[in-house]
């Protein structure tokens, strides 16, 4: 009888452990449900740089680019990826865990938490990561869209191209190595795209595909139900950047479509389009474009005529969202003049809002002042400046601190309070609505002939 009993209780011991390790593993699968990658099946348009529509893409030269890391990491992605989180503020230092080369001027920076884990923020795709470098006795900031998706939580990356030999981005290519640590704000930008439209189209000019990388990667993740159309402009094959990636998403996933073209294909295997973006290229490459949402990014003057192109194929200016890829210098446009004169509230008005009047009185009697004083009211601080000089300028040039990123007016970063006088900007995207009636102005953006009082 003894006997009987325990082998009853034995039993249901087993039983137990039995069922405890069926719900663990049953909780486990169902963390990763929803997360899957879609099934493969035959993609409706042609593989990337081909024009016959057949799967065997012809890649050309052979590129430094990552083929095997990015198709790998692109996997590693779809296994371990997570549902977005809402996005985060945070200022630190993440470890240098790789770096990858994608073109011959191009390099990816893979960022991870240097105590291991998780990142210690969250991001949208389309955000960017400010990095604060010291070059030449000073402290230098550059901001560098993220290319990964927010689904890949144990790391961040971002393509950098070289622009320069002694900036940010001449030291991040020269001198930083994996395993050092890099100093980053994240996370910033308004230039997001969550999957919450039925389709989205994409449309990049040279290394302003980094942030559409970010959205591809994160909607392909979470196996995006909707039409996604992603269009690349580039200079050549060679600065084709993520194409071995792209053509492997586009095998992989079938509502992605991709067009790409070369301004330059000579004595290239290249077989697909060939010069620029063109309304024609828009047109044969995203069915119905007036009725979808358009994210474009890339250099200022490659936008500016896409915008006309698609304002031509009766998209609305409303369903086109744009992020300015480029050095911050020469990006302002030279009808810069056609911008308003924001002013702040004399004294004397009380509570009133400021107002804005009509470009045209800043040089008014400008002839007969003495160069212009811009007074920092928390810094204590005053600073000559310049007709063409931007309060940004003004500031660093005498140590004062106003936060930025971009430096070309698109990511609101350095958004200060004007107390007095009247300032004009040739760039505005980064002002929320609202903003200038209530004196706020872009400190990368804002010049004036006359004295000024910011609140910084």
């Amino acid at each position: 009888m003894l006997f009987l009993a325990a082998f009853v209780l034995g039993s249901l011991l087993i039983q137990f452990t039995r069922m405890r390790r069926v719900t663990a593993l049953t909780a486990r699968l169902a963390n990763r449900a929803g997360v899957a990658a879609a099934p493969a099946a035959t993609v409706r348009t042609a593989p990337v740089g081909r024009a016959d529509g057949s799967m065997g893409a012809s890649r050309g030269p052979e590129q430094p680019g990552r083929t095997d890391a990015g198709i790998a990491a692109a996997q590693a992605v779809e296994k371990t990826a997570a549902p977005i989180a809402r996005p985060s503020r945070w200022s630190g230092s993440l470890r240098v865990a790789a770096i990858f080369p994608e073109t011959h001027d191009t390099r990816t920076f893979r960022l991870a938490n240097p105590d291991g884990g998780a990142l210690p923020f969250s991001f949208l795709p389309g955000q960017f990561l400010t990095f604060s470098v010291a070059l030449g006795g000073k402290r230098v900031r550059r901001s560098y869209t993220i290319a990964s998706a927010p689904t890949a939580a144990a790391y961040v990356e971002v393509t950098v191209k070289r622009q320069d030999h002694h900036g940010v981005s001449a030291f991040l290519h020269e001198q930083v190595k994996p395993g050092d640590r890099l100093e980053v704000t994240a996370a910033s930008g308004r230039f997001t795209f969550t999957g919450e439209e039925d389709s989205v189209v994409l449309i990049a000019g040279g290394v302003g595909i980094t942030p559409m990388m970010s959205v591809v990667r994160y909607l392909s993740d979470i196996s995006f139900p909707g039409e996604m159309f992603l269009l690349v402009g580039a200079r050549s094959t060679d600065d084709f950047i993520f194409r071995e990636e792209l053509e492997y998403l586009q095998r992989r996933h079938a509502n992605l479509h991709i067009a790409a073209t070369m301004a330059r294909a000579a004595g290239t295997a290249w077989m697909g389009h060939e010069g620029p973006i063109t309304r024609q290229f828009i047109a044969q490459s995203v069915p119905d474009i007036a009725r979808r949402h358009v994210h474009l990014c890339g250099p200022p003057p490659m936008m500016d005529a896409i915008k006309a192109e698609l304002a031509a194929l009766g998209v609305p200016a409303g369903r086109i969202e744009t992020e300015a890829f480029g050095p911050a210098e020469g990006m302002v446009p030279q009808d810069a003049l056609e911008t308003d004169l924001i002013e702040a509230q004399p004294a004397g008005r009380g509570d009133q809002e400021p107002r804005a009047t009509p470009a045209g009185r800043q040089g008014e009697g400008a002839a007969a002042v003495a160069p212009a004083q811009v007074r920092f009211t928390v810094a204590g601080k005053t600073a000559p400046l310049l007709p063409d000089q931007s309060v940004l300028e003004a500031a660093e040039a005498i140590g004062v601190d106003i936060d930025y990123s971009c430096r070309v007016g698109t990511c609101g970063t350095c958004r200060v309070r004007l107390l007095e006088g009247a300032v004009t900007m040739a760039v505005e995207d980064g002002l929320e609505p609202g903003d200038k009636e209530r004196g706020i102005i872009l400190a990368c953006q804002a010049k004036s002939a006359g004295n000024l009082v910011v609140e910084a």
